[in-house]
């Protein structure tokens, strides 16, 4: 399995016109030929006017077959013309699942927010921190904040990179879990086990666009 991961940023004040067009014109489009949409989110905090989008492939050759019979749609390029006004700039990575990939989750319900993280190892150290997540922080994770939507390693694009993200109800969820789990001495322990592993990390707020459901 594979996931492409695709950002889009839109001229400031152009971000809902897009997402109506899009919902109009492209969603039934691309889920006509796409196997699998897992998830479609507008950025609330990190660079905003910005769209995120993930779906599933089976393999690299499934993706090429797929998007290769969308762009023979006859109503393809015109959409893609019209949509291609409102961006600034359009990327995309391909991803993997990290070993531990699917995580059973510890709590259900509605998508409120996600917490997308991006975290940039050292070179070479990703096996070292999967194994130590794996040994002491996953189970711990989970406990606390309950519901991991993905966990991924870059396979096409930048390297050394794993992304995952987090389902929340909403944002005082987010702050309540996150705070437990800062405060168990058992998380700051496996934190001092990994921290030398990377450069550095970030993060950014995604709210789920209405259209999807998931």
């Amino acid at each position: 399995m594979i996931v492409d991961l695709r950002t889009y940023t839109t001229r400031p004040g152009l971000l809902a016109g897009w997402i109506k067009f899009y919902e109009e014109r492209g969603w039934a489009m691309q889920r006509k030929y796409l196997p699998r949409c897992i998830g479609f989110y507008t950025v609330e905090t990190g660079v905003i006017n910005r769209v995120v989008h993930l779906w599933e492939y089976a393999d690299i050759a499934e993706r090429e077959r797929t998007r290769g019979a969308m762009a023979a749609d006859a109503d393809w390029p015109s959409f893609v013309s019209q949509s291609a006004t409102y961006f600034v700039s359009q990327e995309n990575v391909i991803l993997k699942p990290a070993p531990m990939w699917p995580m059973k989750p510890t709590a259900a319900g509605p998508v409120g927010i996600v917490d997308k993280r991006t975290y940039y190892a050292n070179p070479g150290k990703l096996g070292e921190f999967f194994k130590v997540y794996a040994e002491h922080g996953q189970g711990l994770q989970l406990g606390h904040l309950g519901r991991c939507l993905g966990f991924y390693q870059s396979d096409i694009g930048p390297q050394h990179r794993i992304v995952h993200l987090w389902a929340y109800a909403d944002p005082a969820d987010r702050q309540r879990r996150r705070d437990a789990m800062n405060g168990d001495p058992a998380w700051q322990a496996y934190l001092g086990k990994t921290a030398h592993l990377f450069t550095h990390q970030e993060n950014e707020i995604l709210r789920p666009v209405a259209f999807w459901k998931g």
